[in-house]
């Protein structure tokens, strides 16, 4: 997986337009195109760090799929080499959109499944 690779995925994990992700980076749709088309340009740094933070991933991500968990919380998380950070993210959107009462009822099966390990 490369660059290209990794933006396409984060774009359409985040279910994003590409020309969404070009207006809020300040950049134009044709650019983007470039970076996910079958050119796969390579966006200069300052670019890649505005598109990352659109994204909500790293730069050092995007470029070389290292550091791939976008925030703290998969950081600590993360630990686990048998899962993939795309796994990892869909987990922690899905479980903030559950009730109170089902964010419970999550934790407390992992932490079964957990130390039954």
């Amino acid at each position: 997986m490369d660059f290209r690779d990794r933006l396409r995925e984060q774009i359409d994990f985040l279910g994003l337009l590409d020309k969404e992700v070009a207006a809020r980076a300040g950049i134009s749709k044709r650019a983007i195109d470039s970076y996910v088309g079958s050119r796969g340009c390579m966006p200069s740094a300052d670019i890649a760090v505005r598109i990352a933070q659109v994204l909500g991933v790293s730069v050092e991500y995007l470029i070389t799929g290292k550091n791939d968990v976008p925030n703290e919380i998969l950081s600590a998380v993360n630990k686990n080499e048998n899962s993939t950070p795309m796994e990892e993210q869909k987990l922690l959107k899905t479980f903030t959109e559950l009730s109170q009462k089902d964010k419970k009822t999550v934790i407390a099966l992992a932490e079964y499944l957990n130390s039954s390990q």
